[in-house]
């Protein structure tokens, strides 16, 4: 039976909160229990810590817990706001989002908020970052072009070029725990969908199917399902399918707004 855990955002206490649950949608858990403030795009770590932002000092700050909610460290601290954690494979470095240098640009610093430093420094727009399981590279979104695409570049923020030789947008990427996967989301094909392809940018193929609008993916541990968030009428909800597109599931079923969802390693 599988010990992994699904961390995403809910609103089901009043503002957004930390979640977690299981990968089926039972046993669902308030970690941070914050009604004055707002808690967004959780990470978890290799060795299931989990990173998020909080707006509980001002515009928006890195912080880390452990699974059950406990251990509550602030990690950066800035008058401009730092969003969207995700960490190495390692679980030593962290990404995340800032325009302190005065665009949103990818950061990155230490597991201990140490060694701060910007990594893709471009004016465009650039929130949203992956670590490639062996460590190579940097998969990232910008809109320098125009429109957002994919992007990569080494740890270190050079050698800069998009991923894919084609012109197709893309926005969310993450890796497979192989590496061997890219998930993310698109509209080449005309509506928000979640798309997969090889990490060599090959073998593209939507995975959701047409009149679901769809974004923000993460792969199960073993590579086989995607958690996802869905428009599910009124609201956004979290929803798991089989990579090849089969048996798509709202596992939220609530009357709350859930998103930002990130499946967890398998813990002991």
């Amino acid at each position: 039976m599988s010990t992994s855990r699904i961390v995403f955002v809910s609103t089901m206490d009043g503002e957004m909160d930390i979640w977690t649950m299981a990968t089926d949608g039972t046993d669902r858990r308030n970690l941070t229990h914050t009604p004055n403030w707002e808690e967004d795009h959780p990470a978890w770590s290799p060795d299931g810590a989990i990173a998020f932002c909080s707006r509980r000092h001002g515009e928006g700050e890195i912080y880390l817990m452990d699974a059950e909610g406990s251990s509550l460290a602030r990690i950066t601290e800035n008058d401009l706001p730092d969003l969207r954690p995700h960490f190495s494979w390692d679980g030593q470095t962290t990404l995340f989002a800032s325009d302190r240098i005065g665009q949103p640009d990818i950061h990155a610093m230490g597991r201990d908020g140490s060694n701060q430093r910007p990594l893709s420094n471009h004016p465009a727009f650039e929130v949203e970052s992956a670590y490639d399981p062996d460590g190579s590279r940097i998969v990232f979104t910008t809109d320098r072009d125009g429109h957002r695409r994919l992007y990569t570049m080494s740890p270190d923020g050079i050698d800069q070029r998009p991923l894919e030789t084609t012109n197709d947008g893309g926005d969310n990427p993450s890796f497979s725990a192989d590496g061997q996967w890219i998930t993310f989301t698109s509209k080449r094909g005309g509506d928000d969908a979640i798309y997969v392809m090889r990490a060599d940018a090959t073998q593209v193929r939507r995975v959701t199917p047409k009149g679901l609008r769809a974004w923000q993916s993460s792969f199960s541990p073993d590579g086989l399902q995607l958690v996802f968030t869905a428009q599910a009428g009124e609201r956004r909800q979290l929803h798991r399918i089989d990579l090849d597109g089969s048996n798509p599931t709202n596992i939220s079923n609530c009357d709350a707004e859930e998103f930002a969802a990130h499946w967890g390693p398998e813990l002991p």
